[in-house]
């Protein structure tokens, strides 16, 4: 069995995207098994996650998104951004869309100057921890690790996210990500961002992802949280540059909802071999 695939990225975080617009491709019982191998990056193409275009009943088109580990997740904000460019220029919709996805409708605008920009209206962040979720507020919860404290601070923007505020972001993050990642305080778990301030408009930020278990690149829901808690805190004004291994992503903070702008780049499409694929 031969799979049309097309390999795309949102500031270095990486996507394999199968289109079932049309049909099912992928039965619904095997996406995971086939996610963890099409994403392993020997063995596999090599993605942090899968998207997948289905028909919607109450979009224009629906949004699937597994992480890497075969695990779906509620939204991915880079990964919508792919996922809108493809299907505006494959004819599924117009160029301002709306999609559906396990976090609501989402509205978006696809443009193409000197390359392609994906416009995303996120909604409103959430604080209150029914919403993240989280066991207790959160909000300044403080964690001792390796003999240093860290206030963390907690939204959900589609999914859950902690942001940790820095000095510097020169270190290995991953052993206190990953503490902060399993805390019995979060059922869920939760991605981790360490965030530096720069100024009142720019924040540089590394993200540690849920279900890739492991940094990624860039973050879209991850920068959209970094800014509205950055904001909640008096910390930034209403647009920020957040400032991604993998690139820039800018963040527009309204009373009512969240909007992120960011490239999509389309670097593949090709066939996967299915059966040699789950041949490790």
């Amino acid at each position: 069995m031969r799979v049309r695939v097309t390999k795309m990225h949102g500031n270095g975080n990486d996507f394999i995207l199968v289109d079932e617009f049309k049909e099912v491709i992928i039965p619904e019982n095997e996406k995971p098994k086939f996610v963890r191998a099409v994403c392993h990056r020997n063995f596999g193409v090599g993605a942090d996650g899968a998207l997948f275009v289905q028909p919607s009943d109450r979009a224009d088109v629906r949004f699937r998104y597994f992480n890497s580990d075969g695990s779906e997740a509620a939204m991915c904000g880079n990964g919508i951004r792919c996922f809108s460019r493809y299907v505006v220029e494959e004819g599924y919709a117009s160029n301002r869309l709306k999609v559906e996805t396990l976090a609501g409708v989402l509205e978006l605008e696809v443009y193409n100057e000197d390359g392609w920009w994906v416009r995303v209206d996120m909604g409103k962040p959430r604080f209150e921890k029914e919403s993240i979720p989280a066991v207790e507020d959160v909000w300044g919860y403080e964690i001792e690790f390796e003999g240093e404290k860290y206030k963390l601070y907690a939204a959900n923007t589609g999914v859950p996210h902690v942001v940790i505020f820095v000095d510097d972001l020169n270190f290995d993050i991953i052993p206190l990500a990953r503490k902060v990642r399993y805390l019995n305080v979060f059922p869920e778990g939760t991605n981790v961002n360490l965030a530096k301030v720069e100024s009142r408009s720019r924040i540089r930020i590394r993200t540690y992802e849920r279900g890739v278990e492991d940094e990624t690149l860039s973050c879209g829901t991850g920068s959209v949280a970094v800014a509205a808690i950055a904001s909640e805190l008096g910390m930034v004004d209403e647009k920020v540059e957040i400032i991604t291994k993998g690139g820039v992503l800018r963040i527009e903070l309204a009373k009512d909802s969240a909007y992120m702008t960011g490239r999509a780049n389309r670097v593949l499409d090709g066939f996967v071999n299915v059966k040699e694929l789950y041949e490790v």
